[in-house]
């Protein structure tokens, strides 16, 4: 891939582009107006200001995290760049979803994303028609806060910063298909907060069916309430969890809740992407390499491909 600069593309910043490329059919980091970082506002749904603490002599401003540590704004918190991605076999005529991956802590998205946990390699070769969208959360920091996407339709800003930037290269009438396709939210550790918000508040009450889809990659560490809400709601979707060791208590939890109410859910990846269709698979992998290994290996790549399989 070439990196390149395009300085008149207004929101769209620096590009990455491999259109010639046998990996892509085009992929974009784009700097976009409502990525999740910058933010200003308060934390969460508190009463606290997200920037609590202000070094006196710089004038540096620091979040406080749930763990007690303490992140300078920049650099952690002034990214705004969103990697975008269609695959080489994309057919933009065909319908097409929109997959959300929400990385976890210490990430840094083309470092992590394309080159450690080959996200972009995994997504081709699940052969899927699949609009790939990842945004830079906190920079290498252990931190899980959703920025912008802590506010309502956060999400759905997002996504149409996203729309404009594939409106000036795939065109009109596929940026109209956009606005409908079926949103796909994946999730790796710390990730799982962005994508609890975007299920809760990410899209108004007429637009949240598009969201249809979850798989959390060891990344079930909280915020249950709004997994179950949205599993809860009526619509065809589905979920799928690997959980290892230190999200294992939370899932089980899960399990129970399900059980509670008569929800079957299921310890294979057979059937994904039917009506109420969930999956639990715990795995004995370290964390660090759940994204790579599974198992399945690469396993994003095997739970896209058994999306649309028949009962």
């Amino acid at each position: 891939m070439t990196l390149i600069l395009h300085p008149g593309t207004g929101s769209a910043g620096v590009e990455v582009t491999c259109r010639k490329s046998p990996e892509c059919l085009l992929t974009v980091m784009a700097r976009l107006p409502n990525a999740p970082f910058p933010y200003e506002g308060m934390a969460g749904d508190s009463d606290q200001p997200f920037f609590d603490h202000r070094d006196p002599v710089s004038g540096q401003r620091f979040h406080t995290t749930g763990a007690g540590d303490l992140f300078p704004e920049s650099p952690h918190y002034r990214d705004d760049r969103v990697l975008i991605h269609l695959p080489p076999t994309f057919q933009p005529r065909k319908p097409f979803a929109i997959l959300v991956f929400f990385h976890g802590h210490g990430a840094e998205i083309h470092r992590t994303l394309v080159e450690e946990m080959e996200l972009l390699r995994q997504v081709n070769a699940s052969g899927r028609n699949l609009v790939l969208v990842a945004p830079q959360m906190a920079l290498e920091a252990a931190d899980s806060s959703p920025g912008k996407l802590w506010r309502p339709l956060g999400f759905a800003r997002l996504l149409g910063d996203v729309n404009r930037v594939l409106h000036n290269r795939m065109g009109k009438k596929f940026a109209a298909r956009f606005q409908k396709a079926p949103v796909i939210l994946a999730a790796y550790s710390g990730g799982y907060r962005a994508a609890a918000f975007a299920l809760d508040r990410g899209f108004d009450r007429k637009r949240r069916g598009r969201l249809q889809g979850v798989i959390l990659l060891d990344a079930l560490y909280g915020d249950l309430d709004k997994f179950d809400r949205w599993l809860r709601r009526p619509g065809r979707k589905f979920l799928v969890n690997l959980h290892a060791a230190s999200t294992t208590p939370i899932s089980l939890e899960f399990q129970q809740k399900l059980q509670a109410r008569g929800q079957p859910w299921s310890d294979s990846l057979q059937r994904v992407s039917r009506a109420k269709s969930i999956h639990f698979l715990a795995v004995a992998t370290p964390h660090e390499q759940v994204c790579q290994q599974g198992p399945p290996p690469w396993p994003l790549r095997e739970i896209l491909r058994q999306m649309g399989t028949r009962r």
